[in-house]
């Protein structure tokens, strides 16, 4: 401890010069005083003397109301195996698909060639608004000195994407949809294993087995070139596991793994309904090729706007602050709006999957 107070002494002493010899005189005595004391001085004191943490205290307002991070949401990736479409009002359209001519058939010498004929059938959707509505009075936004009451357009906007995420989730993924192809489809648009390697090529092969339904001959092969896994956040490590492994996962034999050659990506739907041990998967084929689920727009409305009600305030004398000025005459609200236009097919059995011949859906029950 002497050769500590030493130090000090010597240290300030060689600033006499910048603080005079009388005010360097006093602040040697302090020291004397407190190294003479310091078996007294508790923690609180010692703290006072080395360190800022009484700030703590002063700034204990601002500090309890800083905010967290944000949480992070998943990422909708359904625009990438859904087809898009856009319609010009608010009426239904109609969408046609017209079967191929019949296959041909021998013609014997002065026969009449066979006749063939060709059918169509119609899918028809429109657009609705979606809206959701939210106030604030003028004293609320004045006192947001963190300015996350600010921040309410921008998060009605993640909001709205959310919301857009499970609508079109709903499309494909519900208990209607689900019965259609288990029990009126079956296989190959149907099964009910697990998300394995060996159940991941059945499902691959099942829409390579996909053919028209015709009524004229039909039974013409299609031909699907990419196909997109979708899954539930559940089978994330298990689809990577499957698809970017070397060798076959799962397979004793060691086989190759070539399934990466016929899956164009995997997207997680975080809306998928798991239950217990049934997680199930789907396969959609690449919506250029096969408009398995359509999702509609109305022209001109790209995505969700948000918007805020025009104040009916007009300064006539005198000044006001900012916030007051953006609210209503009659309240003093500030009132936001989120609202989206949207649709798909809305049927009795397929709920929204306009060609069923684009999709496999296993309900991930078996191994």
């Amino acid at each position: 401890m002497n050769d500590v107070r030493n130090w000090i002494e010597e240290f300030m002493l060689t600033e006499v010069d910048l603080v005079g010899a009388e005010e360097m005189d006093k602040r040697v005595g302090a020291l004397r005083e407190m190294f003479g004391n310091w078996r007294n001085m508790n923690s609180r004191q010692f703290q006072e003397v080395m360190t800022t943490a009484h700030f703590a205290d002063y700034f204990a307002d601002t500090l309890s109301r800083a905010f967290y991070a944000d949480y992070q949401y998943k990422d909708f990736s359904w625009k990438d195996y859904t087809y898009a479409d856009e319609v010009p009002d608010f009426r239904d359209v109609d969408r046609y698909r017209m079967t191929e001519p019949g296959t041909l058939f021998r013609r014997r010498e002065k026969a009449e060639a066979k006749t063939t004929y060709i059918d169509d059938s119609v899918v028809s959707y429109g657009v609705e608004e979606y809206a959701r509505q939210f106030d604030v009075s003028w004293q609320t936004i004045m006192n947001d000195d963190l300015g996350k009451i600010r921040e309410t357009p921008r998060r009605m906007a993640n909001a709205a994407a959310r919301w857009l995420g499970g609508w079109v989730s709903a499309l494909y993924d519900n208990a209607t949809t689900q019965a259609y192809f288990s029990g009126t489809l079956g296989a190959p648009w149907y099964g009910t294993g697990r998300l394995t390697y060996a159940n991941l090529a059945v499902g691959v092969n099942a829409m390579f087995q996909r053919t028209d339904a015709g009524l004229a001959g039909g039974g013409n092969r299609i031909s699907i070139q990419k196909v997109w896994l979708v899954i539930p956040p559940l089978l994330r490590i298990q689809a990577d596991t499957i698809l970017q492994s070397i060798l076959a996962a799962g397979v004793a034999t060691n086989d190759k793994n070539v399934l990466p050659q016929f899956i164009a990506g995997v997207r997680v739907d975080p809306y998928i309904t798991t239950s217990g041990d049934d997680v199930p998967w789907y396969l959609f084929a690449d919506p250029s090729e096969i408009p398995s689920v359509t999702v509609a727009r109305l022209r001109g409305w790209p995505g969700a706007v948000v918007v805020q009600k025009q104040s009916d305030i007009a300064m006539i004398q005198g000044t006001a602050p900012a916030p007051f000025l953006m609210g209503s005459f009659a309240t003093g609200d500030i009132e936001y709006m989120v609202e989206d236009v949207i649709g798909g097919w809305d049927n009795a059995n397929l709920v929204g999957v306009t060609d069923y011949n684009g999709m496999y859906y296993s309900s991930g029950t078996t191994p």
